[in-house]
């Protein structure tokens, strides 16, 4: 048993690496076919005229100034984009390996920037592509401190050198957790709310070991962060968010059964806004913002607009219920799985999104190629999951991870003895307990982003918007090819 376990753990590992090896060769190909051209996205136009500043776009004001000084020659701003990704993909993996193993670290990097929903990114003027390469290095930079923080890792393993037994390396992580929080609020500033259960989680840990000062200051400091993102993304007028949330409502339970509900609107909204208006809502994505509210703040003032818009939300969400929560559990099943979605909906079996609009952009230069690679990247999800999965499994049986890591051996009667110089390992329950305390706020954050976006109205679903979710479900795939051990900073 424990050699079968072991023969069939190591061919899965090398058909998992085979599959990554296609996809970055893939990904290189469509690289080198793009690296000089320009994906026509709406605002990739706004950002090179220098107009994005007022469109109401997500780029933050260190990406406008990025993408207007690199304006005429767009590979150098490519170039920085692909360079940050690589670097924060093979921080992230160092943690995973362990930074003697350079070649694997390097291999897991590139399989994480070379999927086609980052790749199309990487090489586009929008912010997506930086922004989540910092929330990949923010995660990084979480996970050492954690481990520093819960006793393992190399650092800690020196002992607390800090006051209040806290290691300094953990208290230079922390200060660079939030410098990098900092420069995401200055690059895109929606994905500093999806950021903040790390500095949060860690102010919180560290603080467990300071005395009554630290942790009112630890409590200042999360709303500092909290203060700061209201004010970079919302701003401070409390009306203004009001206008916000409730386009958002009517975005989502309006679209695209909008002129059907018209029907129901009572007098005057009913004769005010009109069946060609009515028909526009329902024919674009974004038709509130571009059409409706312009005419409702024409008749009723920028005072009462926001009221009728909750009054038009409540009455789509009772006329249009069960397609409204149809369209978010598909929204909430694309934004998890993006790349076998994504599959579907060019072939017209999920529903309306912005993916046509992506992929007609991404194959404008290759069209062929881009063909190849996106089914494959589709396919190569559910296929790459599979594989982890059972090469996780074979890991747990006799002779496989969970022994190795207990440190127990099967002895010759068929029970369990302890190895030389090992102690018992902990139970699945004990390491789920443990995968979670130190996973906890990065999937949070993960849902988090995932449900902002769901909510932000319906029919505009964009997997550009959460590469850092697809980079994760890559980087747990990823975990088998450690062989059961990778760095002591990752351990759960």
């Amino acid at each position: 048993m424990r050699r079968l376990g072991k023969h069939t753990r190591g061919v899965l590992q090398a058909a998992l690496a085979c599959g990554m090896g296609v996809q970055i060769l893939l990904g290189l190909a469509w690289l080198m076919q793009n690296m000089g051209g320009l994906q026509y996205f709406q605002e990739s136009r706004l950002l090179l005229a220098g107009e994005s500043g007022e469109s109401g776009f997500y780029s933050g004001v260190l990406y406008r100034g990025l993408a207007s000084l690199l304006s005429p020659c767009l590979w150098l701003l490519y170039g920085i984009q692909l360079t940050a990704a690589v670097g924060a993909a093979y921080e992230l993996t160092c943690c995973l390996f362990g930074r003697e193993k350079k070649a694997l670290c390097l291999f897991s990097a590139l399989a994480l920037v070379t999927f086609p929903q980052a790749m199309q990114c990487h090489l586009a003027v929008l912010p997506w592509s930086l922004g989540t390469s910092l929330l990949l290095v923010e995660t990084a930079l979480w996970r050492r401190a954690w481990g520093l923080l819960s006793g393992r890792g190399g650092e800690a393993a020196r002992g607390a050198d800090g006051e209040n037994g806290i290691p300094r390396a953990a208290v230079r992580l922390a200060v660079a957790l939030l410098l990098g929080w900092l420069l995401l609020l200055l690059l895109l500033p929606i994905y500093a709310w999806f950021a903040l259960p790390l500095p949060g989680a860690l102010l919180w840990k560290l603080g467990k070991r300071w005395g009554r000062k630290g942790r009112i200051a630890r409590v200042l400091t999360v709303l500092a962060l909290v203060l700061c993102s209201i004010t970079v993304n919302w701003g401070w007028n409390p009306a203004q968010w009001n206008r916000k949330l409730s386009t958002a409502a009517l975005s989502r339970t309006g679209w695209p059964y909008f002129q059907h509900s018209y029907q129901v609107f009572p007098q005057p909204l009913h004769d005010d806004i009109g069946l060609v208006i009515a028909r526009d809502v329902s024919t674009y994505a974004d038709g509130v913002e571009r059409v409706l509210i312009p005419r409702l703040e024409e008749l009723y003032g920028a005072g009462e607009t926001s009221a009728r818009l909750w009054e038009l939300a409540g009455i789509c969400l009772r006329d249009n219920l069960k397609a409204d929560a149809k369209n978010v559990i598909w929204d909430m099943a694309a934004y998890h799985a993006a790349p076998p979605i994504l599959a579907m909906q060019l072939k017209g079996r999920a529903y309306d999104s912005y993916s046509g609009i992506n992929y007609q952009q991404m194959k404008s230069r290759a069209p062929l190629l881009t063909s190849y690679y996106v089914t494959y990247g589709s396919r190569w999800w559910w296929a790459m999951l599979g594989l982890a999965a059972a090469a996780w499994a074979c890991g747990w049986l006799p002779g496989g991870l969970y022994w190795k890591k207990a440190g127990r051996q099967p002895d010759s009667g068929g029970g369990e003895s302890l190895g030389p110089g090992k102690t018992p390992g902990l139970s699945l329950g004990s390491r789920g307990r443990r995968f979670l305390g130190c996973w906890l706020p990065v999937l949070a954050g993960g849902e988090w982003m995932i449900l902002h976006f769901v909510l932000c109205g319906s029919g505009i679903m964009d997997y550009k918007k959460t590469l850092w979710v697809t980079a994760l479900w890559y980087l747990a795939a990823l975990w088998p090819l450690a062989g059961g051990e990778g760095s002591s900073e990752w351990q759960s």
